[in-house]
């Protein structure tokens, strides 16, 4: 029951909003009484935080074979397209990630933790590749920041139809490029 709750206040997340999660509308779209919700997310602030939850755990997932792929540099080009191919498949659910949305909600400690795993897949990559000698030596962490404000930045704006380029693929990819020419030793 929890995965149909989920799914539907998704839905309505990315088709109509945040202003369109009460748990009425929730419920309505799961076609269950809005006691549903109550028993499973506690109120509308629970499912909001699943929501973000989930988000970062896609994330997650999308760092967590960086491993796999031999050229470290590579890996943080896959990590920046991975993150810009989250963020296109559910914006809404990125603006929740992000940028706050949804006036009053404020993950918690526990859903924070879920966020810095996330990020933690990109500080180890970032790491592998200093190791590797494909970054200029630094604060792993310092830089993985760097490497996240910057697709965030994009995507932010990429989000908001503020962008003056054709080809948004191509000049993400750019936007990667030159940030881990910028990085190299």
């Amino acid at each position: 029951m929890e995965a149909v709750l989920l799914n539907a206040a998704a839905d309505l997340l990315e088709e109509e909003g945040a202003d369109a999660l009460s748990v009425r509308r929730i419920a309505a779209a799961a076609k269950v009484a809005p006691m549903g919700v109550y028993n499973h997310f506690d109120s509308k602030s629970g499912i909001i935080e699943a929501l973000f939850v989930e988000g970062f755990e896609r994330l997650e997932v999308a760092t967590s074979s960086l491993p796999d792929i031999d050229d470290p540099v590579e890996a943080l080009s896959v990590a920046c397209r991975r993150y810009r191919a989250l963020a296109l498949a559910h914006p809404r659910v990125y603006e929740l990630m992000f940028l706050s949305p949804v006036p009053g909600f404020e993950p918690s400690d526990e859903a924070k933790e879920v966020a810095i795993a996330a990020f933690d897949g990109l500080v180890a990559a970032v790491r592998r590749a200093m190791s590797a000698g494909a970054l200029a030596d630094g604060e792993p962490t310092t830089v993985a920041q760097i490497l996240w404000s910057a697709i965030h930045g994009w995507m932010a704006l990429e989000l908001a139809g503020m962008t003056f380029v054709d080809d948004q693929d191509a000049a993400a990819e750019q936007l990667s490029a030159t940030l881990l020419q910028g990085l190299a030793p």
